[in-house]
């Protein structure tokens, strides 16, 4: 069914998006815990206390390097190759043997100058060509090295005259002078560590940092998380339009009156509940109309047991009395018996009549696929020269009829002819069908005896009518008075789908 091929399209689309979401999701819970704790405050990390942290850390280690004699250019650019740029290290998950650090690592270039002023090594890039290692370095040539550079070859102490800053594009000059052993005053030179920083990570990066991470985890994991969801979604949204699937077949084969199947579902979730309760609800329904069909039945059984003893059983009854009294008088008063044998016949031909009238009645009678104007104009036509009684039938107008009014009319029409057959004793009777905006209208008036309907009545026929016409939302009244005919008026409302033709 479409309307289930839309729904199985659209809970994939809603499983795909909301993988994709909870993993961004994650990722930015994530990156606002872990980024915070790694990157530098703004305020900590400055250019005097990352001179610091380099003098302590890796004085030791060129001070040995560059008071060799001639200093080893390979070690020296060797040990610039293996720096390594972390700032900061945090480890924030481990899983068995496997451990997940985040780390902060600065972007820097980096300088070893002799106390000569020989470039002893620099790292691969970023640098002027005139750089060649073993010559004297021109600091001109970098924006901002000059002044530091003299002023770490020169031995001096002061901090502040060992770097340079650019403000606007956030970078560092730093020149950390090279101390012979513990670097206190009077200890000579061997050489200078050049360190430029082009970024510095701190606390004014996670924004950008934390979108960077997220926009190349968009394109690395977003596809494949993508492609997970739809799948997951697929699948389990092809399940559960299966199982609506089902749950509708089975459904549309009750609505046509088919209760020998049932859902078949035995997931135990929500879905499966509510088709048990609606098993049950369909056996209850199939229970209730059998048990209406069975009251149906009898219901009409005993209607039949009543007509036929009211009218052919009283009529067979007084044909058998005029066929006894004309067998008993046969011999001696042939003429009497021959008016009590005519007696008899007629009332033979009413039983036959009347029995007549009846499996008319009873017959099923087609109203679908045909004009029911037409099929009821041709019934009450064959009941008029059956029952010999003159009837006049106007129709006006014309409507489509759904399938439940027209079958109440005619029923209603069938037992109406069927009381002026029996009980009125008219010899003319009319019917009219009117259409109208809305509603439909039947009115049928016989020229009988008529009747007092304040008085009590035995039969069933006027409450059957009644019955009908008030399951449809419909009116139905009687109107009749002794010697005066009976009228019988029934309207009905249309469907709202019903169109009015012309």
């Amino acid at each position: 069914m479409n309307i289930f091929r839309q729904l199985r399209w659209k809970l994939t689309l809603n499983y795909t998006i909301v993988t994709v979401s909870a993993f961004l999701v994650i990722t930015l819970i994530l990156g606002g815990i872990i980024l915070p704790r790694v990157f530098i405050p703004i305020n900590i990390m400055t250019p005097e206390t990352l001179i610091q942290i380099l003098q302590k850390s890796s004085n030791p280690i060129w001070s040995q390097v560059l008071s060799q004699s001639p200093v080893n250019t390979e070690l020296v650019n060797s040990l610039l190759k293996e720096s390594d740029p972390t700032i900061t290290s945090v480890d924030f998950l481990r899983i068995g043997s496997l451990q997940f650090t985040v780390r902060t690592i600065a972007e820097w270039r980096a300088l070893i100058i002799g106390k000569d002023g020989i470039l002893l090594g620099k790292t691969e890039s970023g640098f002027p060509d005139t750089f060649v290692i073993g010559e004297p370095i021109d600091p001109t040539q970098v924006q901002g090295l000059e002044a530091p550079l003299n002023a770490a070859l020169a031995g001096d102490t002061d901090l502040s005259h060992l770097y340079t800053t650019y403000e606007l594009a956030g970078k560092y000059v730093m020149a950390v002078p090279v101390m012979n052993g513990t670097g206190v005053e009077y200890s000579p030179v061997l050489g200078v560590v050049v360190l430029i920083v082009d970024i510095l990570p701190t606390q004014a990066n996670v924004p950008a940092h934390l979108l960077n991470i997220a926009g190349r985890s968009l394109v690395i994991f977003l596809f494949g998380i993508g492609i997970l969801g739809a799948i997951f979604g697929a699948f389990f949204a092809h399940g559960l339009s299966a199982r609506f699937t089902r749950l509708s077949t089975t459904i549309d084969a009750w609505s046509e009156g088919d209760f020998s199947k049932f859902i078949e579902d035995t997931t135990g979730d929500e879905i499966s509940q509510f088709a048990m309760r609606l098993n049950n609800m369909a056996k209850q329904l199939q229970s209730l109309l059998h048990k209406r069909q069975e009251m149906a039945v009898s219901e009409e059984r005993n209607r039949l047991a009543r007509d036929l003893h009211d009218s052919a059983k009283q009529q067979a009854l007084a044909a058998s009395f005029q066929l006894g009294t004309a067998l008993t008088l046969f011999d001696r008063d042939p003429q009497t018996a021959k008016k009590h044998l005519v007696e008899g016949d007629v009332l033979v031909d009413s039983v036959r009549t009347e029995l007549t009238n009846l499996i008319h009645k009873l017959r099923p009678q087609t109203l679908d696929g045909q004009n029911f104007s037409e099929t009821l104009k041709e019934y009450v036509v064959d009941w008029s020269h059956r029952s010999g009684i003159e009837l006049n039938i106007e129709i006006d107008g014309h409507q489509e009829l759904s399938i439940e009014i027209r079958e109440a009319l005619f029923r209603i029409t069938q037992e109406a002819l069927a009381n002026i057959t029996r009980h009125s004793t008219a010899s003319r009777a009319e019917l009219t069908l009117e259409y109208k905006p809305g509603t439909v209208n039947l009115r049928i008036k016989d020229y009988g005896r008529g009747f007092d309907p304040s008085l009590p009545h035995g039969g069933l026929g006027l409450s059957s009518m009644r019955e009908r016409a008030e399951v449809l939302s419909g009116s139905f009244t009687v109107e009749s008075s002794p010697r005066q005919g009976t009228t019988i008026t029934v309207s009905l409302p249309l469907h709202a789908t019903n169109e009015e033709k012309p």
